[in-house]
C-alpha cells in the first residue's frame, strides 16, 4: 500500500485539486484507490465531485467516539465491511467525504479518534490511500503525516513565502520526519517574476516532484463534477503521472 498526504503551505494552494487528480490517476491505472478528505473543518471534495454530504468521515468519527467511552483507542479497529457504510464512490473511486457533523476539530477525543481511523484504513487492502489535509498544523494532522509514505507539499508560486515553508519543514523534521518523505509540487508554471521551482526545491531541500500546467479549470463547478486525469490524452494527465511515478516507483506511460 502507498499512502500519500497532500499538504498546502497556505490556503488556496490547490492541494485539494492535486489530491483528487492524483487519486483519479491511480484509479485509472487500475490501482484500488481511496481519496480521504481529512480537512475536518472546510473540506469540500464531496461537493466538488458532485457527491452527497453524507455518509462522511464525521459520522464515522462520532461512532468511534462512542467506543472510546469504554475501550482504549489501541483496541479499536474497523474492518473493511465496517468502513464501507461511510464511503461513497465517484466513477468507481472510493471517497471518504469530509466532516459535516459540527466542530469535531475541537473534540478532546479527536486525536484518539483519528488514530483509530488511520489504523483501520491502513489495514485495508487498497493499493493507494490519498489524504487531502487542512493547512493548519494540528496534533491529529501530524499523527497522520507521520504515518504516510509520502507527503506532497503543494505551493502556489504567487505570493509564495520561502521562510514560512522552511519553518514548516523544520517543524516536521523536529517532529521526527525524514526528509525523504517529502515531495514538492507547484500547482502551475510560475511567471518570470515568481520563484523558480528548482530554486524553491533547492532552498527547502525537498525534491521537486512536479510542476502542473496552468490549465484546466480544476476547481469543480456545481453540477459539473469530474476528475480531469480520468481522460488520459492530455498534457495535464502526463504531469500528474510523473508525480505518480515518483510515488509508486514505476513509469505508468511505458
Amino acid at each position: 500500500m502507498k499512502t500519500v498526504a497532500v499538504y498546502g503551505f497556505a490556503a488556496s494552494t490547490g492541494k485539494s485539486s492535486v489530491a483528487k487528480e492524483l487519486a483519479g490517476f491511480f484509479h485509472l491505472q487500475g490501482r484500488s484507490t481511496m481519496l480521504v478528505d481529512m480537512d475536518l473543518v472546510k473540506g469540500n471534495l464531496a461537493e466538488r465531485l458532485g457527491l452527497n454530504s453524507s455518509p462522511n468521515i464525521g459520522i464515522w468519527l462520532k461512532d468511534i467516539f462512542k467506543w472510546l467511552d469504554s475501550i482504549p483507542c489501541w483496541k479499536i479497529k474497523y474492518t473493511m465491511d465496517e468502513i464501507e457504510p461511510y464511503l461513497q464512490t465517484f466513477d468507481g473511486l472510493s471517497v471518504l467525504a469530509s466532516n459535516t457533523e459540527g466542530n469535531l476539530a475541537g473534540s478532546p477525543l479527536l486525536l484518539n479518534g483519528v488514530d483509530v481511523l488511520l489504523r483501520s484504513l491502513l489495514d485495508t487492502s487498497f493499493d493507494v490511500l490519498i489524504f487531502d489535509t487542512n493547512e493548519e498544523v494540528r496534533d491529529y494532522t501530524l499523527n497522520m503525516l507521520l504515518r504516510m509514505n509520502k507527503v506532497l507539499l503543494v505551493a502556489e508560486p504567487f505570493g509564495f513565502s520561502l521562510p514560512n515553508a522552511e519553518a514548516f519543514v523544520r517543524l516536521l523534521v523536529d517532529e521526527g520526519f525524514s526528509m525523504d518523505k517529502f515531495g514538492l509540487v507547484l500547482n502551475r508554471y510560475p511567471t518570470y517574476a515568481e520563484e523558480d521551482p528548482l530554486e524553491i526545491s533547492r532552498a527547502l531541500g525537498v525534491p521537486l516532484y512536479g510542476v502542473l500546467p496552468n490549465y484546466p479549470d480544476l476547481t469543480g463547478k456545481k453540477g459539473y463534477a469530474r476528475i480531469f486525469t480520468m481522460n488520459r490524452t492530455n498534457r495535464f494527465t502526463e504531469e500528474v503521472g510523473k508525480i505518480a511515478d515518483k510515488i509508486w516507483g514505476e513509469n505508468f506511460f511505458v
